[in-house]
């Protein structure tokens, strides 16, 4: 059998659909049909059985620890309790599993599918206000939640507060061409210098979602819904923002997305500290951060074929903030 980090796109989702009937066996649901979804840092499918429609997520291992993973189920436990539009467990537990093909056990975590639509293209300035309101009140409700004993979710900007963390984008790598990674270098040595001489206190740090882009929010009736918080963890409230508008830099109508985003949020709670100042540096370190984790991904074959010609539209991006 070919390794699994060999193996095509099809054959690493064919062996991990196999290890997801596994662990849906453990959550008790039969599967009538999985559907594929995405095969990126997570694999995920949707699921419909008689039980109803799920999403069954297999994480890669690596990446979060048993530990975070139950305390995001706690998260979103608290934050739906609170209101918020996010997704549901099916059961408060995280499922290890394992299947033949697959090297190692991976976590899966089986949530209520949730209904609507995702803009594929792009939101626009209503829908852009939406995500900055409810961005201002997930930072709330983050600045007053208490977490329990034993809460366990990883700091996002690790290798911006660690000068020993080891960078993807700095190692010899076919991925990314010189002039590229003398950018990269470039970025992340000033991103380190700013986030330096940031305080850390919950003015400027709490949890966060940390990938509120737009395949990230489903949008149903006029509500929206905010998903995917396998990224969430302590970091800097900007980068949020970061995360949103990143897509649209470089096209004209980006100002008029970044003052509506900014237009819900307000009427919220506040801007984050010196938020317009910060903005580009955050972008900057967004794209420079998705290069990173590209460059990272070597086991997986749709990314080393992609990679090259991605990672340097990123960096014209970057080029592009200024």
């Amino acid at each position: 059998m070919v390794e699994f980090a060999d193996a095509s796109k099809d054959e690493q989702i064919s062996r991990l659909e196999e290890l997801g009937r596994q662990a849906l066996s453990e959550f008790g649901v039969k599967a009538d049909s999985m559907e594929r979804l995405v095969h990126a840092e997570n694999t995920t499918f949707h699921v419909r059985g008689k039980q109803g429609e799920f999403c069954l997520r297999i994480s890669r291992p690596g990446y979060q620890s048993h530990s975070n993973i139950e305390s995001e189920i706690v998260f979103l436990d608290r934050l739906s309790a609170h209101g918020f539009r996010v997704p549901r467990p099916w059961q408060p537990r995280v499922v290890n599993a394992e299947a033949p093909g697959v090297p190692e056990a991976r976590d899966c975590v089986l949530f209520h599918w949730v209904e609507g639509e995702i803009h594929r293209k792009g939101l626009d300035e209503a829908q852009m206000r939406q995500v900055g309101e409810l961005t201002a009140r997930l930072h709330d409700f983050a600045g007053t939640w208490h977490a329990p004993v034993g809460f366990d979710r990883q700091k996002v900007h690790t290798w911006l507060l660690d000068p020993d963390e080891v960078m993807a984008v700095n190692q010899p790598t076919f991925m990314i061409h010189e002039p590229d990674q003398q950018l990269l270098a470039a970025v992340a040595a000033e991103s380190r210098l700013m986030a330096a001489s940031l305080p850390r206190d919950s003015d400027w740090i709490r949890l966060i979602h940390s990938d509120l882009h737009h395949g990230n929010l489903v949008f149903r009736d006029g509500e929206l819904h905010a998903i995917d918080f396998d990224d969430t963890g302590y970091g800097f409230l900007v980068y949020d923002f970061a995360a949103t508008l990143v897509a649209r830099v470089g096209q004209p109508e980006f100002g008029s997305l970044r003052e509506a985003l900014f237009e819900g949020y307000v009427q919220v709670r506040p801007l984050p500290p010196r938020t317009l100042e910060l903005l580009p540096q955050f972008l900057r370190l967004r794209l420079a951060s998705i290069a990173n984790w590209l460059a990272g991904r070597t086991d997986n074959p749709e990314f080393r074929e992609m990679a090259p010609t991605y990672i340097a539209g990123l960096c014209e991006r970057i080029r592009a903030v200024g």
